[in-house]
Protein backbone atom coordinates (compact mmCIF):
# COMPACT_ATOMS: atom_id res chain seq x y z
CA UNK A 1 0.00 0.00 0.00
CA UNK A 2 2.93 2.74 0.99
CA UNK A 3 4.68 2.03 -2.71
CA UNK A 4 1.37 2.82 -4.19
CA UNK A 5 0.95 6.12 -2.13
CA UNK A 6 4.67 6.88 -3.08
CA UNK A 7 3.90 5.58 -6.68
CA UNK A 8 0.92 7.87 -7.15
CA UNK A 9 2.34 11.02 -4.64
CA UNK A 10 5.12 10.64 -7.22
CA UNK A 11 2.87 11.47 -10.28
CA UNK A 12 0.96 14.34 -8.93
CA UNK A 13 4.17 16.06 -7.68
CA UNK A 14 5.37 15.14 -11.98
CA UNK A 15 2.19 17.32 -12.35
CA UNK A 16 2.68 19.92 -10.26
CA UNK A 17 6.32 20.40 -11.87
CA UNK A 18 4.65 20.92 -15.34
CA UNK A 19 2.34 23.56 -13.24
CA UNK A 20 5.11 25.45 -12.01
CA UNK A 21 6.45 25.76 -15.61
CA UNK A 22 3.09 26.88 -16.52
CA UNK A 23 3.27 28.90 -12.93
CA UNK A 24 6.97 30.60 -14.14
CA UNK A 25 6.01 31.18 -17.95
CA UNK A 26 2.93 33.33 -16.85
CA UNK A 27 4.04 35.22 -13.67
CA UNK A 28 7.73 35.62 -14.34
CA UNK A 29 7.05 35.70 -18.08
CA UNK A 30 8.90 32.60 -18.52
CA UNK A 31 11.70 34.37 -16.38
CA UNK A 32 13.24 36.19 -18.87
CA UNK A 33 13.53 39.44 -18.00
CA UNK A 34 14.76 38.38 -14.50
CA UNK A 35 17.84 38.83 -12.56
CA UNK A 36 20.26 35.90 -13.30
CA UNK A 37 20.39 34.72 -9.57
CA UNK A 38 16.24 34.43 -9.15
CA UNK A 39 16.62 33.13 -12.61
CA UNK A 40 18.42 30.25 -11.63
CA UNK A 41 17.24 29.90 -8.48
CA UNK A 42 14.08 29.37 -9.48
CA UNK A 43 15.46 27.05 -12.16
CA UNK A 44 16.76 24.68 -9.53
CA UNK A 45 13.73 24.80 -7.40
CA UNK A 46 11.58 23.94 -10.86
CA UNK A 47 14.34 20.68 -10.88
CA UNK A 48 14.22 20.00 -7.34
CA UNK A 49 10.31 19.06 -7.47
CA UNK A 50 10.67 16.75 -10.91
CA UNK A 51 13.34 15.48 -9.03
CA UNK A 52 11.65 14.38 -5.37
CA UNK A 53 8.40 13.59 -7.43
CA UNK A 54 10.97 11.09 -9.65
CA UNK A 55 12.68 9.75 -6.38
CA UNK A 56 8.81 9.07 -4.96
CA UNK A 57 7.56 7.67 -8.22
CA UNK A 58 10.56 5.05 -8.27
CA UNK A 59 10.15 4.39 -4.77
CA UNK A 60 6.75 3.82 -5.19
CA UNK A 61 7.78 1.15 -8.26
CA UNK A 62 9.71 -1.01 -6.65
CA UNK A 63 9.25 -0.40 -2.58
CA UNK A 64 8.42 -3.92 -0.80
CA UNK A 65 7.79 -3.50 2.71
CA UNK A 66 8.92 -6.15 5.53
CA UNK A 67 7.10 -8.07 7.87
CA UNK A 68 10.16 -8.06 10.34
CA UNK A 69 8.56 -4.95 12.67
CA UNK A 70 11.61 -2.81 13.39
CA UNK A 71 12.63 -2.76 9.53
CA UNK A 72 8.95 -2.30 8.47
CA UNK A 73 8.95 0.47 10.93
CA UNK A 74 12.33 2.12 9.56
CA UNK A 75 10.91 1.99 5.98
CA UNK A 76 7.57 3.64 7.27
CA UNK A 77 10.14 6.32 8.68
CA UNK A 78 11.81 6.87 5.60
CA UNK A 79 9.19 7.32 3.53
CA UNK A 80 7.65 9.79 5.80
CA UNK A 81 10.78 12.17 5.61
CA UNK A 82 10.73 11.49 1.62
CA UNK A 83 6.63 13.08 1.75
CA UNK A 84 7.81 15.31 4.14
CA UNK A 85 10.62 16.12 2.30
CA UNK A 86 8.85 16.79 -0.99
CA UNK A 87 5.86 19.15 0.41
CA UNK A 88 8.59 21.26 2.04
CA UNK A 89 10.12 21.90 -1.56
CA UNK A 90 6.73 22.63 -3.14
CA UNK A 91 5.72 24.76 -0.28
CA UNK A 92 9.40 26.30 -0.35
CA UNK A 93 9.47 27.03 -3.95
CA UNK A 94 6.72 29.65 -3.78
CA UNK A 95 7.96 31.22 -0.50
CA UNK A 96 11.49 31.72 -0.91
CA UNK A 97 11.23 33.31 -4.86
CA UNK A 98 11.97 35.19 -6.16
CA UNK A 99 14.42 37.18 -3.21
CA UNK A 100 17.28 38.86 -2.68
CA UNK A 101 19.49 36.21 -1.09
CA UNK A 102 21.11 33.37 -2.25
CA UNK A 103 19.90 31.76 1.15
CA UNK A 104 16.88 29.27 0.48
CA UNK A 105 16.89 27.37 4.27
CA UNK A 106 13.95 25.38 3.73
CA UNK A 107 14.64 24.16 0.29
CA UNK A 108 18.21 23.35 1.59
CA UNK A 109 16.54 21.47 4.89
CA UNK A 110 14.02 19.80 2.14
CA UNK A 111 17.54 18.64 0.24
CA UNK A 112 18.90 16.91 3.57
CA UNK A 113 15.59 15.56 4.30
CA UNK A 114 15.58 13.81 1.14
CA UNK A 115 18.98 12.38 1.25
CA UNK A 116 18.16 11.20 4.63
CA UNK A 117 14.67 9.46 3.78
CA UNK A 118 16.24 7.99 0.75
CA UNK A 119 19.60 6.78 2.71
CA UNK A 120 17.07 5.07 5.05
CA UNK A 121 15.68 3.69 2.65
CA UNK A 122 19.12 2.51 0.64
CA UNK A 123 20.51 1.02 3.46
CA UNK A 124 17.63 -0.83 5.23
CA UNK A 125 17.18 -2.53 2.11
CA UNK A 126 20.64 -3.97 2.53
CA UNK A 127 19.74 -5.84 5.85
CA UNK A 128 19.08 -9.11 5.96
CA UNK A 129 15.89 -10.57 5.92
CA UNK A 130 14.63 -13.75 6.73
CA UNK A 131 11.17 -13.08 5.98
CA UNK A 132 8.86 -13.07 3.40
CA UNK A 133 7.85 -9.07 2.47
CA UNK A 134 4.33 -7.54 2.28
Amino acid sequence: MLGKIHLFFGILVVIIFLLTGQYMDKNFNHLQDMELMNRALFRAGHLYILLFGLINAALGAHLKLSKTKWINLVQKLGSLVIFSATILVIYGFFTELPTENIERPLTRFSLYLILFGVSVHGLISLVPNKYKTI
